[in-house]
């Protein structure tokens, strides 16, 4: 795995993680906007795999 941080991304994240209001503190903030992050580029990983496998049944058809 490579350690590219998307920047424009991260912002994106730290701006979800802005509009809650359960956060205590500045590490809690960037401790949920890096949750966000990777819970994006997580999903961008596993709609990488299933447009993947849909397209190899698409084929198989």
């Amino acid at each position: 795995m490579d350690n590219y941080i998307d920047q424009n991304l991260y912002a994106e994240s730290m701006k979800m993680a802005l509009r809650v209001d359960f956060l205590a503190n500045s590490e809690e903030l960037r401790l949920y906007a890096t949750s966000i992050y990777n819970a994006s580029i997580w999903s961008r990983e596993v709609d990488k795999r299933n447009k993947t496998i849909l397209k190899r049944d698409r084929s198989l058809k």
